[in-house]
Order: structure tokens, then sequence, then C-alpha cells
């Protein structure tokens, strides 16, 4: 609740206070950063999905408004919260001094955390679709010269998947009625349910899809692109360090768990796309001009990673696919924000306007490619570990899609490795790029907590892994049963 505190505390404060908005909006941020942070001292932070709280809404119909938590919630919790907090820390004067982009950013980080503690599907539902209002306000308002054609593209996907989702929201409550006398969508009464083989199908194909658009699988994602290009900085840091986890979140949450029938019909479908999708993001990503379409891009090509993983549906791929999805929020988050420091000073994000960057930002270009190592999977680094568990995982399940999506971590190098080498190796070859600065402090402050990480994860990785065990555990138990039953 803090985050939407301090939104209506900032929206409320006259705007001759500007200076106090990026102070406040940190001091709240670290509040659930540092809950995030106790909660790893607790043993049951690494536990399975457990319902803590419920609130009756319409009580003669037995609705609820319940919260959940488990491992998988608390490492996407934690990740939501150090990115806001370093998005405010990063976010420049311009933009700093801005009630209503302060403001969204708070509200996105509520409703996001809203997302990854709903206990019940209409909950779900209620902050997947709130993601959507501060998210307007962010490209519409403070986005590029192209944000409303943006924006419109933003909404229209976004909109259309969830009225899938809304729409197994109600076929799941007209179930719920027909079984139990009530519309309770809990998680636990969900478990409890008797799907029908086609109702199971139906269901997992509603959420599944509108859950596909938000991560978004190819050829689902061609609104992504155009979002990241026009978002400002800090958006496009919660855009691909948060926002597209949700969809993947909601797949492993719901759509696998509840209507494993319809998972293992279509998982063939997903798994081929995924792969499509990672070598469909890493060749267009090499074409790119633009560093940050070219992030974009990459992020297409990772997440099609984290899908084949979930696809595979056993223990080794599904762990990956979850730590994966941290790892990506990570190292997407810092190029975006590392891309925005840059374009502060330039003003441009054309590759070829850059060139010998090394000379006058020597710490920048060498935090540019420990990231770039970390996000192509460098060994020791936190890309590495994701996409290995994936790719051994998957081969048991895939053997010919791993093997092709292998040629994804290969692409991966290049187009990474070929922009650093455009941008920051040679001479100078553009008088505008002779006076640029290096980083200052707040800029470092922002980013090196992420480097950290970085290298933390791939040092350390039985950490994180812990954290994902008990959720990957559950469903693996789910899709053996429901294999074996359908043998």
């Amino acid at each position: 609740m803090f985050p939407l505190f301090g939104a209506v505390v900032i929206f409320l404060m006259p705007k001759k206070r500007f200076e106090l908005f990026q102070p406040l909006a940190i001091f709240l941020s670290i509040i659930p950063f540092s809950v995030c942070l106790y909660l790893f001292s607790n043993e049951n932070s690494k536990g399975s999905y457990q319902q803590f709280d419920s609130i009756n809404w319409i009580s003669s119909y037995g609705i609820k408004i319940s919260l959940g938590f488990s491992g998988m919630s608390h490492l996407l919790l934690s990740l939501t919260s150090i990115l806001v907090l370093l998005s405010f820390l990063s976010v420049t004067e311009n933009y700093s001094k801005s009630k209503g982009f302060i403001g969204s950013i708070l509200v996105l980080h509520f409703a996001v955390n809203g997302v990854f503690l709903s206990g019940d599907l209409l909950s779900l539902f209620i902050f997947f679709e709130a993601i959507l209002i501060p998210m307007y306000f962010l490209m519409g308002i403070w986005g590029g010269d192209n944000r409303r054609y943006a924006t419109i593209k933003f909404i229209i996907y976004t909109v259309f998947g969830s009225i899938f989702i809304f729409i197994g929201t109600v076929y799941t409550g007209v179930i719920s009625y027909s079984q139990t006398g009530t519309l309770a969508l809990d998680y636990v009464t969900l478990s409890n349910l008797n799907f029908t083989s086609q109702q199971s199908k139906a269901l997992f194909l509603l959420f599944t899809f509108g859950f596909l658009v938000k991560v978004p699988l190819f050829p689902l994602h061609t609104w992504l692109p155009d979002a990241h290009v026009e978002a400002p900085t800090a958006g496009s840091i919660l855009l691909a360090g948060v926002l597209l986890k949700v969809g993947a979140f909601g797949i492993l949450r719901v759509s696998i768990p509840f209507f494993t029938e319809g998972f293992l019909e279509y998982r063939d479908i997903i798994a081929t796309l995924s792969v499509i999708g990672i070598i469909y993001g890493a060749v267009v990503a090499i074409a790119q001009i633009d560093i940050k379409k070219l992030i974009a891009y990459s992020s297409i090509s990772h997440m099609g990673f984290v899908m084949l993983g979930i696809s595979s549906g056993n223990l080794l791929s599904l762990e990956g696919a979850i730590i994966q999805m941290v790892n990506h929020g990570l190292t997407s988050g810092a190029l975006f924000m590392l891309v925005g420091f840059v374009y502060e000073r330039r003003h441009t994000r054309r590759i070829s306007d850059f060139g010998g960057l090394k000379i006058t930002m020597p710490k920048y270009a060498a935090i540019f490619l420990f990231t770039s190592f970390a996000s192509i999977g460098l060994p020791g680094l936190n890309g590495f570990v994701g996409e290995f568990m994936i790719l051994m995982g998957s081969f048991g399940t895939y053997k010919l899609l791993s093997a092709i999506s292998a040629f994804g971590v290969v692409l991966a190098a290049i187009y990474m490795l070929w922009a650093y080498q455009r941008m920051f190796t040679g001479e100078i070859n553009n008088e505008e790029n002779e006076n640029l600065h290096d980083l200052d402090t707040r800029e470092l402050v922002s980013v090196i907590p992420l480097l950290v990480l970085m290298l933390f994860i791939g040092v350390y990785p039985a950490f994180i892994e812990s954290y994902v065990l008990n959720d990957a555990q559950i469903i693996t138990n789910v899709v053996e049963l429901f294999s074996g039953g359908l043998n």
C-alpha cells in the first residue's frame, strides 16, 4: 500500500513543492524494498503458494479478494522494488519535478505488486488491468515524438489480451458456481474444482492468450519495440524489467496449475512459437540502428527462452524460466538505464552517431560491456544460469527446438558485441562526442546495485534457486500427474 499512499500524497501536493516529489518517492520506495530484504531472512518466504489474507467483497456469492505469497512472488516483488527505487534515483531533473510522472510510477508499482500478490482471479484481473493506466500516462505524456502511435498500439494489444482473460474469469466463475454454489475464484477454491477436458483446454487458451500478449510471445510482440522506443527511460526500465514478467507469472500461477490438460494439449505450439521468437528477435536485433530498439528486440528473444522453459514443463526448465525472468529484469533494466544516460547527453540513440565512447566515458563503457556480457549469458554472470537451466531442461522434452534455440545465444553475442564495437571502440568520429562527461555519482549509484546482483546470481545461483524450487516443483508434479493420467 505504500506506493499507492505515496502516489496519493504526491498528487495532492502543490506543484510549487516539486523539490519534494523525488525524495518522497525514493523514501516510499525504500519501505517495500526493505520489507523484501527482511523477508530474505525468513525461511517461509521460500515456500510454495500460501494464502495469507482474504476479504469478503460480495459475501452472498462467496466472492473474495485474496492475497497470497510464494518464493516466486518474493523474487518478483523484490525485482520490482529495486527497479522502481533505482528508477527514481536515475530520474533526471526534468522528470523529478513532475508529480504526474512520479505519481504514475508509484501507481504502477502498486498495480504490479497487486498482480504478484493476488490470490484469486478477480484481483489478478483488476491489478492486471490497473497496470494499463499509469503506463498510458507515462508513454502518452512523457514519451517520444511518436508516443501517440506507440501508446494507442500498446492499449489496443493490452485490452485485446485482457478481453480473453476476462472471458476466462467469467467462465471459471460459472463453473465454480455450478460446483460450489458460489462465485469463489480464489486459488484454493480453484484447486478443488473439477474441470472437464474441454473446459480445461478452453480456459487454458483464454487465459494463456491474454498473458502471452504481455510476455510478449511471437507473433504478439509488435507493440513492444514501439513502446520501448517511445517510453521515457524509467518507463522502459519497468516495462522490460517488470511488466513483461507479469504475463509469464500469470501462466505459471494460473494457466498451468489449474488448466493442466490444456497446457499439455497446446504446449508444443507455445514451445515452437517461443523458439521462433528467440531466433526472430535476435536476427532483427542485429539489423537495428537504434540501440533502444535493439534492446527491445533482444527482450523478445530472451523472453522466448523463458517461454521455452515454461513449455517444457519439467523441474529444471521451470526453475530456469523463473530465474531467467529475474535475470532479464536486471540486465534489461540496466541496459535501458544506460541508454537513458547517454541519451540525456547526446539526444540520439542511433548507433552510428557514436563511436569511441570509451575514450571520453571509460566508466560508462566498462559498465555497458559488463551488462552486455550478462545479457548474452557469459558464465559467471546471471544470464548464463537461467539460459543454461532452460536449455538443459528443455532438451529432454524438445530436442530439436532446444538445439535451434541454442543459436539464439550465439546471435545474442553478435548483436550485443557488434553494437558495443560500433559505439565504444575506435576513434571518436563525431565532434559532439568529444566533450561528453562520464557517469556521475547519481548515475553510478543507480546502476551499480544491478551489476552487483548480476555477479552475485552468476557466482552463487543456489541462493535464487532456493526461492523458485517449491513453485517449480508443484507445477512439475501437476504436469507429471496429468501426463501419467492421460497416458
